[in-house]
């Protein structure tokens, strides 16, 4: 016959501490094995282990997985007799974008042997889902030869960290009012910041055909950086490590293109050669996130011939090729 267990909560080995650091204090987490009677006496029980008074505290960021020990059973039944257990988690309090599943939640039991422990282990995907703590309660579904018993555990925790951030923002040049085919020049910042666990970030960005970038003038505040290219356009890949709460940002001056050079070398004509809207660079993505920056877009509308006029004619096509140093300082000069 099922019992529907009282609860009788024995906390024989109540109060043991557990300090738990990394070269610093940080926190320290109140352990228990929590004691249930499933006989008429105390002699006989089923345990379950808490920390802090969840079965175990799960710690996440936006955008990612993770795989952890979900809770700790004991079997404390005289005789050498088996216990079977399955658990029931409900995951109605979490948010959505959140997919979670528990060991033997699909109904298969696990068998642990009489004065052995079992922990059960979970898996927790997170997309775009809402930051927050959440909890999700565990029911314990036990049989054995001759009995059987449903306790309700301690929940388990969920913290959802929000994922890293980044965006970008010009720090000098024009937006709008640009005569075509003169110099012009632009400063833009990348910023990414961690609000999550620590965490080591690449960020990738293309600088299209219209542009050159000058490394003289470029650097990041954290971190090592490259630019390839690829074609006429730049390709950047920076490479970060930020701890919980930290900042990095990489400042880029770009300017446009010469595509007209006169007898002596110096550059008569730059980019743009027609009217229209040109993004300075496509939007910072950090790699593995699926997130991406806005993006930075300026347009050309002075001295435009009416045959000249478009849009969108910043975009180019991209053929395989290497980065020569005269394509570096190409246009940077009146």
């Amino acid at each position: 016959m099922r019992k529907l267990i009282p609860v009788i909560l024995l906390m024989l080995l109540s109060s043991l501490i557990v300090i738990g650091s990394s070269g610093t204090f940080i926190y320290f987490n109140a352990e228990r094995e929590v004691k249930v009677a499933v006989v008429p006496h105390d002699r006989e029980y089923i345990s379950f282990m808490c920390y802090d008074g969840y079965a175990a505290t799960v710690i996440v960021d936006q955008n990612s997985e993770l795989t952890f020990d979900a809770l700790t059973i004991g079997n404390y039944l005289n005789e050498l007799k088996t216990v079977n257990i399955w658990l029931d988690p409900d995951y109605s309090n979490l948010p959505s974008g959140v997919e979670m599943w528990i060991e033997s939640e699909d109904g298969i039991t696990r068998p642990i042997d009489s004065q052995e422990y079992y922990t059960f282990w979970g898996n927790i995907s997170v997309g775009n889902a809402d930051p927050g703590t959440y909890e999700v309660p565990i029911t314990l579904y036990a049989t054995w030869d001759g009995g059987d018993a449903v306790i309700e555990t301690c929940s388990i925790k969920v913290v959802i960290l929000s994922g890293p951030k980044i965006r970008k923002v010009l720090l000098s040049g024009n937006t709008t009012n640009i005569p075509l085919k003169t110099y012009q020049e632009w400063v833009f910042q990348i910023e990414v910041n961690n609000s999550g666990t620590p965490r080591n970030l690449t960020i990738k960005d293309v600088i299209p055909g219209e542009f050159d970038v000058d490394l003289s003038r470029t650097s990041a505040s954290k971190g090592n950086y490259t630019f390839t290219r690829h074609g006429k356009s730049d390709h950047l890949e920076w490479n970060v490590e930020l701890g919980p709460g930290e900042s990095a940002h990489m400042n880029i001056t770009i300017s446009t293109r010469c595509v007209k050079t006169g007898p002596c070398g110096r550059c008569r004509k730059w980019e743009f050669t027609s009217c229209g809207s040109y993004y300075l660079n496509e939007g910072a993505e950090i790699v593995g996130y699926g997130i991406v920056s806005n993006n930075i877009t300026v347009e050309a509308n002075v001295d435009c011939e009416d045959k000249d006029r478009s849009t969108g004619s910043g975009n180019t096509t991209e053929v395989s090729g290497n980065r020569t140093e005269g394509g570096e300082r190409s246009g940077r000069r009146g």
